[in-house]
């Protein structure tokens, strides 16, 4: 065979594994391209390398524009004995004040809702979450919260624990539709139960719109415990001002639907105001 029909086959035969593997060679030129593809591989890994680079060099300087802020804003907050307010100054707290807001907006500093410093601020309370289910939690949002209902429980002698039981058992004995955001026992201890971002089944037509607290008694006329009704305050007073609320605005059960409850505060008007106005006072 001559040296010309050799190099005829042996290019057949090179023509035939570029066509059964791609990966092995240009068809256009018949070289290999291995050391093509390890270049790009290496190119695409430099981009990403790149790109995490920035993200992270994008993350200390938002964090460090936010230590800034909060920086800024504490020296704007200069006592009037010691310095004269001006607009200039005005303006540049505003203009903090709005950042802050975005920040905390941008990512989604919140709790149940509400930002972070109020939430911490709560008075103390259990968290014992109801089971997610159609009969007493269903997962709904709660986007706006316009008043504060007050419950009675109407079993005296029930403890809080043994209201929230009954509130889950809900789920699998289908009894009824029942729930609220806290209960209050006798001895002044509170437990949550649904998140204050979600809706509870409490007051039926302003479920939506409102958040409950139901109150465990042992009086036969249904009056609170000094205990519960301490607690009660504590957590209304940081309900209003978690939500810009007034105290006009926390209700009876009995407000909306005329239901007698809680029994106690609609027989007894002056000590609902009385309430009110504690509240007010705290």
């Amino acid at each position: 065979m001559t040296q010309e029909n050799r190099s005829g086959r042996q290019a057949e035969t090179n023509i035939t594994q570029m066509r059964r593997n791609p990966y092995l060679a240009d068809y256009r030129t018949g070289k290999n391209t291995g050391r093509q593809r390890l270049a790009r591989a290496e190119r695409q890994r430099r981009r990403r390398r790149a790109r995490i680079r920035r993200y992270i060099r994008l993350s200390i300087l938002c964090a460090g524009i936010l230590v800034g802020i909060i920086a800024l804003t504490k020296l704007l907050k200069v006592p009037a004995s010691t310095a004269e307010a001006s607009a200039p100054i005005e303006i540049a707290a505003d203009a903090v004040q709005q950042a802050e807001k975005q920040i905390q907006n941008a990512t989604g500093t919140k709790i149940q809702g509400l930002p972070v410093d109020t939430y911490a601020a709560h008075p103390t309370w259990t968290e014992d979450f109801l089971t997610v289910n159609e009969y007493s939690r269903p997962g709904d949002p709660l986007t706006e919260v316009n008043n504060i209902f007050v419950h009675y429980t109407a079993n005296p002698g029930t403890s809080a624990a043994q209201n929230r039981s009954y509130f889950e058992q809900l789920k699998d004995n289908h009894e009824r539709s029942a729930s609220a955001h806290f209960i209050i026992g006798y001895n002044g201890e509170i437990i949550q139960c649904v998140p204050l971002d979600e809706i509870a089944y409490a007051v039926q037509t302003r479920n939506e719109d409102s958040i409950s607290i139901e109150c465990c008694y042992k009086a036969d006329n249904g009056q609170f415990t000094q205990e519960t009704y301490d607690s009660l305050i504590k957590l209304l007073k940081w309900l209003t001002d978690a939500y810009d609320l007034q105290p006009d605005d926390i209700l009876r059960h009995y407000d909306c639907g005329g239901k007698k409850c809680p029994i106690y505060y609609t027989e007894h008007e002056d000590a609902w105001e009385r309430l009110k106005e504690d509240v007010k006072n705290l």
